[in-house]
C-alpha cells in the first residue's frame, strides 16, 4: 500500500494514532501489522514499532532529534511535518531561540515528506493555557484544516490534537483510535521518569470538530484518563470490531 497525504485516501477506515506514553511499555505492538497507523515525535525509538505516519509538529524537536526522527525505517511511509509559520513574531512565532516556528533545512533524500505551516487565529497560542496550566482557554480557535491540510494550530500544546488527528481527518477515517496517549510527562523511552500529569490536556474541544464530519474519537490507553473520551480495549477492538463499523457503543 502507498501511503501518501491526499484527502479521503482511507474514507471510513479506521487508523491508530499512537503517542510515545509509558503505557507501551506493555503493549504487544505487533497488534498493529495490519492496521493504519500514525506514530507522535520520537516513536520510531520503540524499538519493533514502525508507523505509516510520523507527525511532528515542533521545530525544535526537529531540530534536537533529527537523527532519530529520519530514519530509513520509514521509507514505505510518510513523514507529515509542521516546518513553518505563517504569521510570526507574536507568541512563539519568532525565528529566535526556542522557537517552535523557525523552519529548519531538511535532507533532500527523504521525499517522503509532507509539510505544513503553523497558524494561531489569533496570531498567538501560549495564551491558550490557563495561568495554573489547569485548563486550556479560548477553545473556539481551535481548528482543524479538513479541505486543504495546509496550517496547522498549536493550540493545545499536543502534537496529537494539533497535528495527527487532523491528518487523520484529512485522510478520511471514520473511527480514531487513541494509544500511548496519557497526558503524562514521560516517554516509553525514558530512562529517568517523573510522576505527574499535564492538566490541561483533553480532547473536548476536538471531538467538536470532529462531530461536525461524524467522525468518532475513542480511547483504547489503559490509562482511562479522559473521561470525555469512550473507552475501547485495544484487543477487543483489534480482533472484534469492524474496520468500517459505524457505531462504537
Amino acid at each position: 500500500m502507498e501511503y501518501r497525504v491526499e484527502k479521503n485516501l482511507f474514507k471510513n477506515k479506521r487508523c491508530f494514532i499512537i503517542g510515545t506514553g509509558t503505557s507501551l511499555d506493555d503493549v504487544n505492538m505487533s497488534l498493529f501489522d495490519n492496521e493504519i497507523t500514525i506514530g507522535i515525535n520520537l516513536i520510531l525509538k520503540h524499538p519493533t514499532f514502525v508507523p505509516n505516519y510520523l507527525v511532528v509538529g515542533d521545530t525544535q524537536v526537529l531540530k534536537n532529534h533529527y537523527h532519530e526522527i529520519f530514519s530509513d525505517k520509514m521509507n514505505n511511509g510518510m513523514y507529515v511535518l509542521g516546518n513553518s509559520c505563517l504569521l510570526t513574531g507574536k507568541g512563539n512565532c519568532t525565528d529566535g531561540p526556542g522557537s517552535t516556528c523557525y523552519g529548519i533545512p531538511l535532507d533532500p533524500k527523504y521525499k517522503n515528506i509532507y509539510s505544513l505551516e503553523h497558524w494561531e487565529k489569533s496570531e498567538i497560542f501560549i495564551n491558550h493555557i490557563a495561568d495554573d496550566r489547569s485548563k486550556l482557554l479560548k477553545t473556539g480557535e481551535y481548528y482543524i484544516d479538513w479541505e486543504f491540510f495546509q496550517w496547522f494550530t498549536s493550540y493545545g500544546a499536543s502534537t496529537v490534537d494539533n497535528l495527527a488527528i487532523p491528518l487523520a481527518v484529512y485522510l478520511g477515517f471514520k473511527n480514531i483510535y487513541l494509544l500511548g496517549c496519557d497526558a503524562g510527562w514521560d516517554h516509553f523511552y525514558d530512562v529517568n521518569r517523573r510522576e505527574g500529569k499535564r492538566e490541561w490536556i483533553n480532547f473536548n474541544h476536538v471531538i467538536k470538530e470532529l462531530d461536525k464530519f461524524d467522525m468518532k474519537l475513542v480511547n483504547c490507553d489503559r490509562t482511562n484518563v479522559f473521561p470525555e473520551l469512550k473507552y475501547k480495549n485495544l484487543e477487543y477492538v483489534i480482533e472484534y470490531l469492524e474496520e468500517d463499523v459505524n457505531e462504537i457503543n
